[in-house]
């Protein structure tokens, strides 16, 4: 049975549930062994979409901490079309994006997988979608992951008794990091401009470090939109608590009014950081100077998009 997964999330439904009934079987391998990084190594030598999928489920956190994440896009690409079609390619990529093992470099993986190539358009609006939900939870066979079929009994007759066959399922809830959110907001936004406010509401009932990335995304993403809905856009902005969405919200007003209105606004605010904002030059940001619009964005080689320091915040 396909993946299923309930997409676009309702409003008042923020989780995004995946329910898989048949899983692929696991495969027997033998794990070669490596002194640079066990774990990479261990991962790398997986040859099949699924059980690379299933392995990642196993153990969320259990595979060291990197900040390359060059690593995970060569394991998507590695294994892309190899499983049996159960697992899309776009939940591998959301395993992959909520490792914790690349956890402090969220942005700089995001952005390497979507310049790669390696995902269709529609895996990468999937891939969005899963990132805009509060969760992920994911539910799966738990001999599936656990082929081992460990021992849940007890001695002692008064203890509870676990039996666990091939009907007892598992559970795992996956929370996108705020990079996660601020991609996906801005790619949901720029692909249907139509959703803004459909995306300012659901997004504004995530914790609050997250939809500030949230509306950060939708800023980066202003550019799609007509000019009052960008004025709104902007607006909500402003009154953001933190410092550095306002600032982006600044550069748009400056885009809508000149910099003169931006610098008036900026003058005026509480925060010193915010104060100091000056309008920036088209090399800067990216944009062309006669239009106002995102000027186009070169294609990111993953192989060296692994430097820098992490991206939690």
């Amino acid at each position: 049975m396909p993946l299923r997964s309930d997409l676009p999330v309702p409003r008042r439904n923020p989780r995004l549930a995946y329910s898989l009934s048949m899983w692929p079987e696991p495969p027997w391998q033998e794990e070669p062994s490596r002194d640079e990084d066990p774990a990479i190594a261990e991962l790398s030598a997986i040859e099949d979409a699924d059980e690379l999928c299933r392995r990642l489920l196993e153990s969320p956190w259990g595979w060291r901490s990197s900040s390359r994440c060059a690593e995970a896009v060569d394991l998507l690409a590695s294994v892309r079309g190899t499983g049996t079609g159960t697992l899309p390619d776009a939940f591998l990529a959301m395993l992959l994006c909520t490792c914790d093992r690349w956890g402090r470099v969220t942005a700089k993986l995001i952005a390497a997988i979507d310049g790669s190539g390696i995902l269709t358009d529609a895996d990468l609006d999937e891939l969005a979608e899963s990132f805009l939900s509060e969760e992920v939870v994911i539910e799966y066979p738990f001999l599936w992951a656990c082929p081992q079929r460990l021992d849940l009994g007890s001695s002692d007759e008064g203890a509870p008794h676990f039996v666990v066959d091939e009907n007892t399922t598992a559970k795992t809830r996956r929370r996108p990091e705020p990079p996660l959110r601020r991609w996906a907001a801005a790619r949901a936004l720029r692909h249907d401009p139509g959703r803004l406010y459909d995306l300012l509401a659901s997004t504004g009932a995530l914790p609050p470090r997250h939809r500030e990335a949230a509306l950060q995304g939708l800023l980066d993403a202003a550019d799609a939109l007509e000019e009052g809905d960008r004025r709104r856009l902007v607006r909500r902005g402003l009154r953001c608590s933190v410092g550095s969405v306002r600032r982006s919200a600044l550069d748009r007003l400056c885009e809508l009014d000149g910099p003169d209105a931006a610098l008036r606004r900026a003058r005026a605010d509480a925060n010193r950081a915010v104060r100091a904002w000056r309008p920036a030059t088209p090399a800067a940001t990216g944009r062309d100077a006669a239009s106002g619009r995102a000027a186009p964005a070169a294609t990111l080689d993953p192989r060296g998009a692994d430097g820098g320091s992490g991206s939690r915040a």
